[in-house]
């Protein structure tokens, strides 16, 4: 019975080439699994990606067979540097990443499941990595497209403070810009100034209307988001490992 114990945990656990970071699946009472994570490393956990598999169980009815439906490997892409919610993993921590479910299909219950195998990458807080080459390749291709997204803001931004551009017009351009990382073919890891973009979007929106006459955005608007923005430049561009490693990690 220890045997076969032993056997299912290793099945439904995959370690970083360096065991500093564990995936596992968690069956869940409804039939389904969440994929978990946990930083067995002795630093917080900065960034990471993790690649899975959805299998959709459908249970028919009248005793027919179970059918499994398989999709493409679903990539998740987590790093305190960019993402809004609290996003570090301290030693020991664990995280739920993809959760799983039951819901109602075409009067069938389909059970939302998560199969092997399961391949991540991690960036630590003193700049070290662990895991798939590829997928550390992409968080940091990630960091670099924030980065531009970044530039990009605080140049609108700076120069619509010396030339007074209208409020409709910057919305629209930053609309734009969001719109355009909002297509299906746009990789997932330069999808991430789409975030920025409607924050500025929703920012500008929000500033209350000002007499006839006067600039728009107001200066302290700009000296506000542009200090913010070079804040987050500057954290990026030092950021470890460096940006420009990106394109020289091997596949």
């Amino acid at each position: 019975m220890k045997t076969v114990i032993s056997a299912v945990f290793v099945l439904t656990c995959v370690f970083s080439l360096d065991a500093q970071i564990t995936a596992f699946l968690k069956p869940l009472p409804d039939g389904s699994n969440e994929v978990r994570i946990r930083n067995d490393a002795a630093i917080n956990l900065e960034a990471f990606a993790i690649r899975t598999n959805r299998a959709n169980v459908i249970e028919f009815e009248r005793g027919r067979r179970p059918h499994m439906s398989d999709d493409a490997p679903d990539t998740e892409y987590v790093d305190a540097m960019i993402d809004a919610e609290p996003t570090r993993l301290a030693p020991s921590e664990e995280r739920v990443v993809e959760r799983g479910g039951v819901f109602e299909w075409e009067g069938q219950k389909v059970v939302l499941t998560h199969t092997l195998p399961i391949v991540t990458a991690s960036i630590f807080a003193d700049g070290t990595t662990s895991g798939d080459a590829e997928l550390l390749r992409r968080l940091i291709l990630r960091r670099c497209n924030m980065l531009q997204a970044v530039e990009t803001t605080l140049d609108i931004i700076s120069d619509a403070g010396r030339r007074n551009i209208p409020r409709d017009v910057l919305v629209s351009q930053f609309r734009k810009m969001a719109d355009s990382l909002n297509r299906w073919y746009v990789p997932l890891e330069q999808r991430v100034g789409h975030d920025l973009y409607q924050s500025m979007m929703g920012k500008l929106l929000d500033l209350p209307d000002e007499p006839v006459g006067t600039p728009f955005p107001p200066d302290s608007f700009v000296v506000q988001e542009t200090a913010m923005l070079n804040r987050q430049r500057v954290e990026l561009l030092e950021s470890q490992p460096g940006l420009s490693e990106a394109p020289v990690i091997h596949r």
